[in-house]
């Protein structure tokens, strides 16, 4: 089973980039988005204004914690690169006016100033009870944890498990949402069951076509043939008469509601940063496409 996984992942991600898109509705979006985005624009920077002075402020206070360690001591070293490369990043967002990102930024510079806060009196402490004496080592080793930890929590993953982990949620909750992902994989899968105007079954076609690239008999280019035609043909009998691409858009947005229902803003930027795609994490065994994968497997492997 676990030659599914990135397969899954190709097939769900490539159904959202050969998506089909009708122009005159998808210019009204894009003017609609366009509003929005331009509103959250300025509403950040009159924000940005504010928070880069506090930014400022506590990084000051930093370094004025900092001069209570021993300086001659080369533990306040890698504490003063760490100080050094916040403001390095802190100066490299800019002002504001063209970053699209600076929420992120703000939330991920404010947390590492708050564990460099918290690393600094943990090594007072320690020192005080120690007979005031820095431990070098413990300190590179804070560092080294406090980054490690840092550099984890905004990876990217498809690993639904990993993503989860990272959400203030219940384990109820994290079985909900992993149900959703299934209950929505099982209907795109159902979509692509359903035989076009010729016969063609393109859930068969397309997990036949990632199988011979995995076994270097195919190409991508097939793939991104058979795209298109999601893009293009019609499901039949559909009563919206949509096409394929477009139902399997109409599922992903669907799962998208039911899990923002379970979690709170933050932790729907906590998913989203892992992967923007919900309904494409990889959630193991219960996969819907398995069973399909096995027997396409099977029958490629005994016609050669």
């Amino acid at each position: 089973m676990k030659g599914l996984l990135p397969l899954g992942g190709l097939v769900l991600c490539g159904m959202l980039v050969g998506g089909c898109q009708d122009s005159s509705q998808d210019v009204e979006k894009l003017k609609s988005e366009l509003v929005a985005q331009q509103k959250h624009l300025d509403e950040s920077n009159d924000r940005w204004a504010s928070e880069r002075d506090t930014m400022r402020a506590e990084i000051e206070d930093l370094k004025k914690q900092l001069g209570t360690l021993n300086q001659d001591d080369a533990a306040a070293v890698p504490v003063t690169d760490r100080i050094a490369k916040l403001e390095s990043r802190l100066d490299e967002a800019g002002d504001g006016t063209d970053n699209s990102e600076l929420e992120t930024k703000l939330d991920a510079l404010g947390k590492q100033v708050d564990g460099m806060k918290s690393d600094i009196e943990t090594v007072k402490l320690e020192a005080a009870n120690g007979g005031g004496t820095v431990d070098e080592e413990k300190v590179a080793e804070l560092m080294a944890k406090r980054l490690a930890e840092e550099q984890a929590a905004n990876a990217p993953t498809k690993d639904l498990g990993q993503a989860l982990d990272r959400l203030k949620i219940s384990e109820g909750e994290k079985d909900q949402i992993r149900q959703h992902i299934i209950d929505a994989k099982k209907q795109i899968l159902e979509t692509l069951e359903v035989p076009d105007e010729n016969g063609r079954v393109y859930a068969e076609e397309l997990i036949d076509a990632f199988i011979k690239i995995q076994n270097g008999d195919g190409k991508m280019t097939d793939v991104q043939t058979l795209f298109v035609e999601l893009s293009t043909k019609k499901i039949p009998g559909d009563i919206e008469g949509r096409t394929y691409a477009e139902a399997i858009d109409a599922i992903k947005a669907e799962n998208k509601e039911d899990i923002g229902r379970i979690l709170t803003e933050d932790d729907q930027k906590k998913l989203t940063n892992a992967h923007d795609d919900w309904t494409d994490f990889e959630v193991g065994d219960g996969d819907p496409w398995g069973e399909l994968y096995m027997e396409r497997l099977q029958k490629i492997n005994e016609e050669k």
